[in-house]
């Protein structure tokens, strides 16, 4: 039995990591394998569909879920063996001989450059593969998306609705059509805008691609976007930190963004911003 067969996962993670700490290298760490199995959220399996054999959906649980303190999710007492019995034909699991990773954010991110090679036990030396993300569905139409985050962690970033409802009503005078992006339970619909939430991830990548642009704070769908070829407008409650990740360090395609310094920016200076990164 010469062939061989890799496992990754199951991320449980927040969505940007499991883009810029996880799924580019598991990618590449699969080119050495002749079959992958990934675990991971449903609905992500668009995420691995160039280089997976076989996605399986894992349900987090309910909670904080991270894959770097498994905070509600404890690595140690799932039992990975059980768990690909139950899921993957036996057929497969005799073909080969299996390796196997489990979920941790690698590296030191946000401060790993995406052309960063790290020491993967017991892969190696790895350096990620990013995908620039297409999507058959096609949306036309489309100026402005925007992801209006309303989680409880640094709620700080969940920026008003009014700002928004200004926002959205100052981009709807200059007739540009402008969708709501997101998941029910951890973003806003603002009114007036296309309600987009709860889409599949592969419908959210094909407006990403028809876009104009993104608006919001820091959040997973704005390092979609990145992957998605869609130019940013962002504004972040760690200027510092975030600055270099949005324009370089997490930036494989080198897609236009601009970080506005505020955490709670004023509506009309986010105004300005989408205006001058939409107009060549």
């Amino acid at each position: 039995m010469n062939k061989k067969g890799v496992i990754f996962g199951p991320w449980v993670g927040e969505f940007g990591w499991e883009l810029f700490a996880w799924q580019g290298h598991i990618r590449q760490i699969a080119k050495s394998f002749d079959f992958v199995v990934v675990i991971g959220k449903p609905g992500n399996n668009f995420l691995y569909s160039d280089f997976s054999d076989i996605f399986v959906p894992f349900e987090p649980p309910k909670g904080i879920a991270d894959s770097h303190t498994n905070s509600t999710f404890n690595i140690s007492s799932f039992n990975i063996q059980q768990f690909i019995q139950s899921t993957v034909n036996n057929s497969v699991l005799i073909e080969y001989n299996w390796s196997y990773l489990p979920p941790t954010k690698i590296g030191h991110p946000p401060y790993n450059h995406w052309r960063a090679s790290l020491n993967i036990s017991p892969f190696g030396e790895i350096c990620p593969d990013y995908r620039f993300l297409r999507s058959p569905n096609n949306f036309s139409n489309i100026d402005i998306v925007i992801h209006a985050r309303n989680r409880s962690i640094r709620e700080v970033d969940n920026w008003d609705v009014n700002n928004w409802d200004t926002l959205v009503g100052v981009l709807q005078s200059k007739s540009m059509s402008v969708v709501s992006i997101g998941t029910n339970e951890q973003s806003k619909h603002i009114d007036n805008t296309i309600d987009m939430r709860n889409i599949s991830l592969d419908k959210t990548v094909g407006l990403l691609n028809s876009a104009r642009c993104i608006v919001g704070s820091s959040s997973g769908p704005m390092h979609l976007a990145t992957l998605s070829g869609c130019p940013q407008v962002v504004w972040t409650s760690n200027y510092r930190q975030n600055y270099s990740r949005y324009r370089d360090t997490w930036n494989p395609f080198n897609i236009k963004c601009i970080m506005i310094p505020n955490e709670v920016p004023d509506p009309l200076v986010v105004l300005d911003a989408i205006t001058e990164i939409i107009k060549d």
